[in-house]
């Protein structure tokens, strides 16, 4: 047969399915908790084959549930393996899909595995066509030839290698067919194929570069010619049964009853919006740039580029009804007042704001965008016509008027700092998927608009090439801004009505409509409102810091002999666990080593003087970077001050979280930590005020479980460590000593946080058997809280959710999951969050109250929020004035069975307050 270039893919799928499924985390989840590690692998794999091989023809095979040939030769075939998960297997109907997705036949048989299928495949095909397995494992190598080549996954599933007869003998030093020969000798514990006992890769290799095959090696053994050293001799006669027996096992039956069309197997052109609707459904956003590199084989489709370029119109793709999307720019006095007479009587639009860049206090506004229709927008080009903002101020104001958008709190700061107020707000499409799906860390338009409506939004490549990363709009003609621009609107609007509707039906629109919406303007205010730093005393911190480095480096050179880079993994593992020998028992391992990660070298904290040393050392470098020399730099030139973001849609458990500059995180209970926060400072004539909720989640364990100890203690405001350590201890409450309440606070918040008798013993620093102890003593003090959290996990398995008090809820479908690890994370999350998630809802609550009596102040300020903590900024003589109102407010938002004490504190600076 006259010998061609084309190629024929076969797939190995089970091989790549098992290799996707242990080689990425369990916790890739769809929003339903569908785990789809294994076949996002298999779909990422197989992009990068199509595009790296580009074959003609590809075909996929799959193993049968069924016991094969193999299992009825030798019972023990496989029989070692352990079941896999529940969720690998419900996996392979989606790969199927997928495959169905691709036009890729399928070949399966019961009683033959996948390998034998691609063994008799590839006989069959013709010698003109080279044929390609592409696999995870190595079992296809024996069928290499000179038409016929593997590729498998390497490290992990984003590398590959292409293996010939050359690269088989590189790394066996043996011939493809070969290494049947070589499994009969050294076998596969993987299958349980037991080849000769004592006989390991070296000396299967050894015998046959020696013998060349299996048969020539049992000729030596039979003739005893004294060529093979007595001890392998006695082995190879003693297990010649077994050594034949893994030589039929190992071998791939290129004979299965199938018959192959090729034709039938040929690459089509791809039905790329069929693929994408998929992606859509299995959530694989991230996947969908990379067909783009599949251009060989998608069917034509419309070029959004050049759409842009069409100005007003883009094709909608995925809609049914193939309707256009008007995108209209204004950019004339005459068109703006058309405009602004119809946005006037609207009675709800959406609003986005475009910038050249992501600082709402000094970029620049270029444009805003509006619909309130389906299919329709408007883009104002404000660059050229500031004068525009004046007449758009009323509409903005009008709270009557209902405004939604796309992380809403953006716009408000950017219009907020045009002099401009945007009140109204009624819906933000990132905080309604946040809270349908808080366990989800994708909430941005894009990843939003495609898990709903399958629709992939312009590419922000598009209109900023390689500048994309930094989002200035200011180099892109408003023409192309109104498409762009008129696409985040539209989609924003049509997002909304969908996912009014889910929140409504989740039972979660009263805490949207409460809590989460009328934050937004709270944030923004704070944010844009900013804090004082007095860089003189970080500008001293920073000398200070960097003399201890110094000498903690020095210190740390001389103990290890040597000098290294402390800050080089590799280099510290080869000192600690090589050059220094320290003790690796119960050191966690990477793909790399060893680990040294701050929660393993806690474990060697005594076994040598060095370790100490390097977590002071990392402590005090992390602090220098994160905070002593990175804050000045970001005080804002406009204000003066520093300005955080705070994010509604961070956390799982519904805590507000703090970043550009994380303030939430700076170390509260160190010297180091306290002098950081010295550098937060009042403006003169003001005064900080810290209202911090006292015991807040174990007031709500109380409450929650009414546990009647718990509750009695904190009606009689008795010191509930203290109390708790007497029980654990069986001491009277005069007898417990400060290492006793110590450890009672521990298993206090430990209980809370789901912690069993490893985590308490670790946290707590003391002996497992200790942990069991008080864990059991715990729960006979507290048996309300023992039935509490047995309840709460029971409604957990049964219902895959638990909420807050107001209704927050966190999916936890791993809760029922096979495998442990997942199951027991899944556990803790449920006991925790209620407990966690109704706090955060407390203090969200609290913070609306206070905005709302201080709205029209000038002489008190709201600044900070540091989880159950509100720090203000007050005129001296206003104090009195507020701080009794702000502390009835907090401590009455709720009601609960116990108390609600709230701390105060104030001083000039954060890290001095009394």
């Amino acid at each position: 047969m006259t010998k061609t270039n084309q190629k024929l893919i076969i797939i190995d799928g089970n091989a790549i399915i098992h290799r996707s499924f242990h080689a990425l985390p369990p916790t890739m989840t769809t929003k339903s908790g569908q785990v789809v590690n294994a076949v996002y692998g298999f779909t990422l794999f197989l992009i990068k084959a199509l595009s790296d091989l580009k074959p003609d023809y590809i075909v996929l095979t799959l193993d049968k549930k069924d016991k094969t040939f193999r299992h009825l030769e030798y019972k023990e075939y496989k029989a070692q393996r352990v079941k896999a998960p529940d969720e690998l297997y419900e996996q392979i109907p989606l790969v199927k899909k997928i495959a169905e997705a691709f036009d890729i036949p399928i070949y399966d048989l019961s009683g033959f595995e996948a390998d034998d299928l691609i063994g008799t495949i590839s006989r069959q095909v013709n010698s003109g066509i080279k044929k390609i397995i592409m696999t995870g494992d190595m079992d296809t190598l024996q069928l290499i030839n000179n038409d016929t080549q593997v590729y498998t996954m390497s490290r992990g599933i984003t590398d590959s290698v292409l293996y010939g007869a050359k690269e088989v003998e590189d790394r066996y030093n043996l011939k493809p067919n070969q290494m049947i020969d070589y499994k009969a000798l050294r076998g596969d514990p993987s299958d349980n194929i037991p080849g000769v006992k004592g006989i390991g890769e070296k000396t299967a290799s050894e015998l046959l570069n020696n013998f060349k095959t299996l048969d020539k090696v049992y000729e030596a053994v039979d003739k005893s010619s004294g060529k093979i050293k007595p001890r392998i001799w006695g082995l190879l006669k003693e297990h010649k049964k077994e050594a034949y027996l893994s030589q039929k096992l190992a071998t791939i039956d290129q004979n299965a009853p199938i018959k192959f069309g090729l034709e039938a197997a040929r690459c089509q052109k791809l039905d790329k919006a069929k693929i994408i609707a998929l992606f859509s459904a299995l959530e694989f956003k991230s996947l969908v740039p990379r067909l783009n590199s599949l251009d060989k084989y998608l069917a034509p489709e419309p070029n959004k580029t050049a759409e842009i370029e069409n100005l007003f119109t883009i094709s909608d793709k995925l809609a049914r009804d193939e309707k256009k999307f008007q995108y209209q720019l204004i950019n004339s006095n005459s068109d703006f007042k058309s405009f602004l007479k119809i946005l006037s009587q609207q009675k709800i639009f959406v609003l986005d704001t475009e910038t050249t860049s992501l600082d709402p206090l000094t970029t620049t506004l270029l444009g805003i965008s509006f619909s309130w229709q389906e299919g329709e927008a408007y883009y104002l080009d404000i660059n050229q016509n500031y004068h525009w903002l004046k007449e758009l101020a009323p509409i903005l104001a009008d709270e009557k008027i209902k405004k939604c958008g796309h992380n809403i709190k953006f716009d408000l700061k950017v219009l907020n700092n045009q002099g401009l107020e945007a009140k109204g707000i009624y819906f933000d499409t990132m905080i309604a998927s946040y809270l349908l799906n808080p366990e989800n860390r994708q909430h941005n338009l894009d990843a939003i608009t495609f898990a709903e409506l399958g629709w992939e939004k312009i590419n922000r490549k598009d209109l900023l090439g390689e500048k994309f990363a930094e989002l200035d709009f200011s180099g892109v003609s408003p023409k192309k801004m109104a498409i762009y621009s008129g696409e985040d609107a539209d989609f924003t609007w049509r997002l909304v009505s969908i996912l009014e509707k889910k929140l409504k039906a989740e039972k979660l629109w009263d805490l949207f409509q409460d809590i989460e919406v009328p934050l937004i303007p709270v944030l923004a205010k704070m944010e844009n409102t900013g804090i004082l730093l007095n860089k003189k005393i970080l500008k001293q911190m920073s000398g200070e810091l960097k003399i201890e480095i110094n000498k903690l480096e020095k210190d740390i050179h001389k103990l290890a002999g040597t000098k290294f880079n402390i800050k080089s993994t590799k280099q510290l593992k080869e000192i600690l666990y090589e050059k220094l020998a320290i003790a690796t028992k119960g050191i966690k391992k990477t793909k790399t080593g060893l680990s040294t990660a701050a929660e393993q070298l806690e474990k060697l904290k005594d076994a040598h003087p060095i370790i100490p040393l390097l977590q002071n050392y990392r402590e005090l470098t992390k602090l220098l970077s994160t905070y002593v020399e990175a804050l000045p730099g970001l005080v804002s030139q406009k204000t003066g001050r520093l300005h955080t973001n705070f994010n509604q849609t961070i956390t799982a458990t519904g805590r507000l979280s703090s970043n550009d500059p994380n303030l939430q995180n700076i170390p509260t209970k160190t010297a180091l930590g306290k002098k950081i926060r010295q550098a937060f400072i009042a403006e003169k004539g003001y005064v900080f005020a810290s209202l911090d909720y006292s015991q807040i989640e174990l007031r709500l364990v109380a409450h929650m479980s009414a546990d009647k100890r718990m509750l009695q203690a904190f009606a009689h405001n008795e010191d509930i460590h203290a109390i708790t350590a007497a029980a654990i201890n069986e001491v009277p409450l005069d007898k417990v000593t400060l290492e006793m309440r110590r450890e009672a606070k521990a298993v206090n918040f430990g209980v809370i946080y789901g912690q069993g008798p490893h985590g308490l013993s670790q946290g707590a620093g003391i002996p497992y058997q200790k942990a069991q102890e008080f864990i059991a003593k715990y729960f006979v003090t507290y048996a309300g809280i023992k039935k509490y959290i047995a309840t709460n996990l029971e409604f957990a398995q049964k219902h895959g959710y638990v909420e807050t008090l107001l209704g927050r809820r966190r999916n936890l479908p791993e809760i029922n999951s096979t495998i442990i690890m997942m199951q027991k994370s899944a556990e803790r999350m449920a006991i925790n969050m209620p407990f966690q998630g109704t706090a955060a809802d407390m203090i969200k609550l609290a913070m609306i109250k206070i905005a709302q009596l201080i709205a029209k102040e000038n002489d008190i300020r709201m600044i900070l929020q540091v989880h159950d903590e509100l720090i203000f900024e007050i005129k001296e003589e206003s104090v009195k004035k507020y701080i009794g109102q702000i502390k009835d407010i907090m401590e009455n938002i709720i009601k609960l069975k116990v108390p609600i004490i709230v701390d105060i504190k104030y001083g000039t600076n954060w890290g001095e307050m009394k």
